[in-house]
């Protein structure tokens, strides 16, 4: 009885660790996908960004909140052909086929009868050819029961073909398009920046940090080109004397300039005069004739 009591005892401590253990669990998935939630929300949402987020719902199946993301992007950028065609192609998915007929109309409107669309330098490795638009919105009219239209754009379409994925268009005009589905973007494939543009991502300082090498006041510890500093640079030295370069050593002499006697200057003629009569003294003296 008391093994079995402390099998029992066991087991229920088992069960309990493992309900706990899942409570956690569902609490850390939980908190994670709002943390991911936090930081889709945070991003700016560009054209770019909206459609990456509506590829990544509809490669996960959530097709609804993936149309909603494709429409976002439109409105920020109008001309956004892959946005109308990934946005048409979730339509479809999800037989909203009147809706997603309209978008591959729209796509193939802004494809501008352009031969393909690269979006590589965008940093979508996918290209849109008018065969994949005219092709899918053939199987639009086809399921809302206007074969012959769906046939048309179908036959339009084996016109344009571009790579050899593009063969299974034959097979579709003679099936009537029954049993064939809508080309899309590759799952997995979204907007990823250039290695270049990575590179260069970083923060980088082209200037430096500035200096102060010398100045011409100790209480300079500023440096600038203004015309302003400089008048008033100027101003500061004509109403003070005792003015010295910062990088010197102190030395100021302690003289009262009030009691100095100011020396008496000399007039130039009287000098002139004194020299000219040593002169001809000299001159005299000697015996020579002036």
């Amino acid at each position: 009885m008391g093994s079995g009591a402390g099998s029992l005892r066991c087991g229920g401590l088992r069960n309990c660790a493992g309900a706990v253990f899942g409570v956690y669990a569902t609490r850390y998935v939980c908190v994670r996908q709002l943390r991911l939630t936090l930081r889709w929300q945070r991003l700016p949402k560009s054209s770019i960004i909206l459609t990456n987020m509506g590829l990544i719902y509809a490669a996960r199946g959530e097709h609804e909140a993936a149309v909603e993301r494709f429409i976002q992007a439109t409105l920020r950028d109008p001309h956004l052909a892959v946005a109308y065609f990934q946005c048409g192609v979730s339509n479809f998915l999800l037989a909203r086929y009147d809706l997603a007929y309209r978008d591959f109309r729209e796509a193939l409107r802004h494809l501008r009868d352009n031969q393909t669309i690269d979006y590589e330098q965008l940093g979508l490795t996918f290209k849109l050819f008018p065969f994949e638009v005219l092709f899918n919105r053939g199987l639009c009219l086809v399921a809302l029961e206007r074969p012959d239209a769906g046939l048309a754009d179908l036959r339009a379409a084996c016109k344009l073909k571009a790579s050899k994925d593009h063969e299974i268009v034959e097979g579709a005009i003679r099936r009537r398009g029954e049993g064939y589905t809508v080309f899309s973007i590759p799952r997995g494939t979204c907007y990823r920046p250039s290695v270049k543009k990575l590179v260069n991502a970083g923060i980088r300082d082209y200037m430096g940090e500035a200096k102060l090498i010398a100045a011409l006041d100790i209480h300079d510890t500023s440096t600038g080109f203004s015309g302003v500093e400089r008048l008033q640079l100027h101003r500061y030295f004509d109403g003070n004397v005792n003015w010295r370069s910062a990088t010197a050593e102190e030395q100021r002499l302690e003289t009262d300039f009030d009691d100095a006697v100011p020396r008496p200057v000399l007039p130039r003629s009287e000098s002139m005069n004194d020299a000219t009569r040593r002169v001809i003294s000299w001159l005299r003296t000697s015996g020579d004739d002036v």
